[in-house]
């Protein structure tokens, strides 16, 4: 029995050896993955920021319809003049524009008065007097959402509703 299993081992150890580097590589070229960008269909609107003073500050537009998923263009024109007539857009989920607002004071000028905040969609930068800027975004779920300036003093006249169908 000894022997019958000192040869199994040497035969065994045979195979083994036998099964060493004999450095075959095989190289499998793969193709280049491309990935092809959809093609984006825009939804198109341009919003002036009209008045002068904080009584008649307003955006042209007061309602936006979009459809859901589309992507969306928004250039925003700022009519204003005085120094104190600085826009931009920001775009909440429905029901947050006030606590959206203060948390963009809070962001401060050196951010745009854009907060980092959960119920924010998208966001414009600011647009000084004479200028126009551009927002661009996938439209989010269907529903209601709120669209206004964040500039100190300006979200309470500067306002409206953006729908996704």
């Amino acid at each position: 029995m000894k022997k019958h299993t000192t040869s199994i081992l040497a035969t065994c150890v045979l195979i083994i050896a036998s099964c060493g580097s004999t450095e075959t590589k095989t190289t499998v070229e793969t193709a280049p993955v491309v990935v092809q960008e959809e093609e984006k269909v825009w939804e198109e609107f341009e919003i002036s920021a009209t008045g002068n003073t904080m009584q008649d500050m307003m955006f042209s537009e007061k309602n936006i319809k979009v459809e859901e998923g589309a992507w969306v263009r928004i250039e925003l024109y700022n009519e204003g003049v005085d120094a104190a007539m600085i826009h931009n857009l920001l775009i909440c989920n429905y029901g947050t524009r006030k606590e959206v607002a203060m948390k963009a004071i809070e962001a401060g000028a050196e951010n745009q008065f854009i907060p980092n905040h959960k119920d924010l969609v998208a966001a414009s930068d600011l647009a000084q007097p004479g200028e126009s800027v551009t927002l661009e975004f996938k439209a989010p779920a269907k529903g209601n959402y709120e669209f206004f300036c964040s500039y100190p003093g300006h979200s309470q006249m500067m306002r409206g509703y953006l729908f996704v169908k």
